[in-house]
């Protein structure tokens, strides 16, 4: 048996994708000590591991923007925040010695402390993976949906130009170089992504947006959706056969009053039925009164309402979107941030769904969206292709795999004279 450190980012869509993993690793025999925040505690013990908290909330998840500015200002984030938790963490991470350390692409930190105690490094992308090598393959792609520099000055001015962001990139390496003491040719996959020499992405090649970028040293696992206490006072029984339409918008970004008023509209006329999740930021008083084949409540069971449903309507955060495809449920996507956009675009691009682009869609447009992913075959059929390529790539058993024949390849390394 050896041990494992895993740091974690403490939000929904990051913690729901490593509980499979976590369990697989315990119920090998391994040690697992798990950082995250007290919400998710319950769960990651459940899982097999021990549990621990950061000294201080680390702050992700609400911010959303995109742009240059932004770029450097998300950089700085992590480095800044990786400085005083490797700084509070060290002796304690040094005394529990770990044999590897499994880190979030976004915790930087675990990067840092996994190259200061000499051990293997392993990052894992919880939500959908982008890298430096994707501006290579698609530039416009590159600093319109990863960067969102669409209607920066800078990129409007040199639109077109395929070097554009190596050039933006070698800017921002310099300063990035001069406060923070990182020397890196590519921020994205070593800040943001803290690239290692093994990277779990959890999803299949095929539906990874230019999977042909990503080398060796990246393994898609696939995806497994591990079991969840789900709220259980769903009336189930008030689905009668009609087609069930299920909307929600995740945990983040979900006060997004006027896109539940428009799916309010769009289906209340329909031969459907709207099982509809928003959250605590919206009350439902403030959607008025509600027809009869719609359902409003701030928190709904969304494996069993998938297990059900002809069509999702989803913000395109990564669990639901693979949630959305282990339940072979085509959908519509109308992202609200940046990852989402991506979401949306790997939908669009397998053809399991519509991207439902702008942000003043009418209701006949997400009534219309709904009305052929659910209708039309080639949308049903290219999620069952995508469910197939999820299911074969492996899951937790073989992501396990991979993290032990690495650190026993690094292991094997530091032993030769």
């Amino acid at each position: 048996m050896t041990r494992g450190i895993y740091f974690g980012v403490d939000l929904h869509g990051h913690v729901n994708p490593t509980l499979g993993l976590i369990r697989e690793l315990t119920s090998r025999g391994e040690e697992i000590l798990y950082y995250s925040g007290e919400p998710f505690r319950e769960r990651i013990e459940a899982a097999g591991a021990a549990f621990t908290t950061y000294k201080e909330p680390l702050g992700f998840g609400t911010h959303d923007a995109g742009g240059i500015e932004t770029f450097l200002v998300t950089a700085d984030f992590i480095l800044s925040r990786s400085q005083k938790i490797v700084s509070s963490l060290l002796e304690e991470v040094q005394a529990w010695a770990p044999d590897y350390i499994v880190h979030d692409a976004f915790c930087y930190w675990g990067k840092e402390l996994a190259l200061q105690l000499g051990v293997p490094g392993i990052s894992v992308f919880a939500n959908f993976a982008y890298i430096d090598e994707m501006a290579d393959v698609d530039p416009e792609f590159f600093m319109e949906y990863v960067l969102r520099a669409g209607n920066d000055p800078v990129y409007a001015k040199n639109k077109g130009k395929t070097d554009v962001y190596r050039k933006l990139e070698a800017k921002l390496s310099k300063i990035i170089a001069m406060k923070y003491g990182v020397h890196t040719t590519s921020i994205i996959n070593d800040i943001f992504c803290g690239k290692e020499k093994l990277n779990l992405a959890p999803t299949s090649r095929e539906f990874q947006l230019y999977g042909q970028a990503f080398d060796d040293s990246y393994v898609f696992t696939g995806y497994a959706i591990e079991p969840r206490t789900e709220p259980d006072d769903f009336p189930f029984e008030w689905l009668d056969g009609r087609p069930l339409i299920y909307i929600a918008l995740g945990t983040i970004f979900n006060d997004a009053e006027h896109i539940y008023t428009k799916c309010i509209e769009a289906f209340g006329d329909q031969e459907v039925q709207v099982a509809m999740s928003i959250g605590h930021q919206v009350p439902v008083e403030r959607l008025g009164q509600l027809p009869d084949n719609v359902i409003v409540r701030p928190h709904m069971p969304q494996l069993a309402l998938l297990s059900r449903a002809a069509a999702f309507v989803t913000h395109g955060g990564s669990n639901s979107i693979h949630e959305s495809l282990c339940s072979e449920v085509p959908m519509v996507v109308v992202p609200q941030s940046f990852d989402q956009f991506m979401g949306a675009i790997a939908v669009e691009k397998a053809g399991t769904g519509i991207f439902l682009q702008g942000e003043d869609w009418q209701p006949a447009e997400v009534a219309d969206a709904v009305r052929r992913v659910r209708t039309e075959p080639a949308y049903q059929e290219a999620c069952g292709r995508i469910h197939r390529s999820l299911d074969e790539a492996g899951g937790p058993a073989r992501a396990v795999d991979a993290i032990f024949a690495h650190v026993a390849a690094e292991r094997g390394k530091a032993l030769q004279p």
